[in-house]
């Protein structure tokens, strides 16, 4: 699939890379429609050291359900979401008082083994019930 990476302070490349896919049963893969840009996403373009590698951009973005862990039950396929900046599980300490970007659980994208949402898709993990991370328009809560 193609994807986003920025390889140092302004080189920005649409690279091939490998596909996402789910990989733990709380898992959802995404096809992203539209993704933004956003303050976390410019800063590096104008400061970050070179990279062999590349880091994946993107972390805020909509789209289309493609698949679903067998644990998930928030989301199906085809749903449409919204996705913030971070992800969390919503069942720690600091997702039960609202802080979400701080889930002990939880992440960013373009870090670990998750992928960035400026791409053509894009594993979304932890999804639980109680997660605020990605959230399907059919979602009434």
């Amino acid at each position: 699939m193609r994807a986003t990476v920025m390889f140092e302070a302004g080189d920005v490349r649409i690279e091939d890379v490998p596909d996402a896919r789910l990989v733990e049963p709380t898992d959802a893969l995404i096809r992203v429609t539209r993704a933004c840009i956003c303050g976390s996403d410019l800063w590096p373009y104008n400061q970050l050291e070179h990279s062999e590698t590349g880091v994946r951009m993107g972390h805020e973005a909509v789209g289309v359900v493609e698949a679903v862990g067998a644990d998930v039950r928030t989301m199906k396929a085809g749903d449409l979401v919204v996705m913030p900046f971070a992800y969390s599980d919503g069942t720690c300490v600091f997702c039960h008082d609202g802080l979400h970007t701080s889930c002990i659980h939880g992440g960013f994208f373009g870090t670990g083994d998750v992928g960035g949402a400026q791409a053509e898709a894009v594993r979304v993990p932890r999804q639980t019930e109680r997660s605020s991370y990605c959230r399907s328009a059919r979602t009434t809560r």
